[in-house]
């Protein structure tokens, strides 16, 4: 049984302009300059540096001028995040060892000095 071909006319076909063909090929200019200007990721800023020698570019997580995390991969609003809470944890529990250890040596120095009197 054969197959019944329907063949539309080509003035119903329409032609997208803003896509690439199905076997389009892109060749990669090392030259070509890229953009290194940060991007807005959500509520996060991500600086983007070209490797050298290479296709790939680095993305840098940011906090104020602060590199939380770096990345191949164009960040998600989830890495971002995730970023961001690991870096503040970490600042918490510095900042609670040095106020700790500032403690400590503040009660050695007055136990020295009570029992210096």
């Amino acid at each position: 049984m054969p197959r019944i071909k329907l063949s539309t006319a080509p003035d119903t076909q329409q032609s997208r302009r803003d896509t690439l063909g199905l076997r389009s090929v892109v060749f990669y200019d090392p030259m070509a300059p890229r953009p290194t200007t940060p991007v807005m990721v959500g509520q996060y800023v991500v600086a983007r540096r070209p490797l050298l020698d290479s296709i790939y570019t680095l993305y840098m997580i940011l906090d104020g001028k602060t590199v939380l995390s770096t990345q191949i991969s164009y960040p998600s609003e989830g890495d971002c995040a995730s970023a961001v809470l690991a870096h503040r944890r970490k600042q918490a529990v510095s900042m609670a060892e040095s106020t700790v250890a500032k403690a400590k040596k503040r009660h050695t120095k007055l136990a020295r000095e009570e029992v210096a009197a």
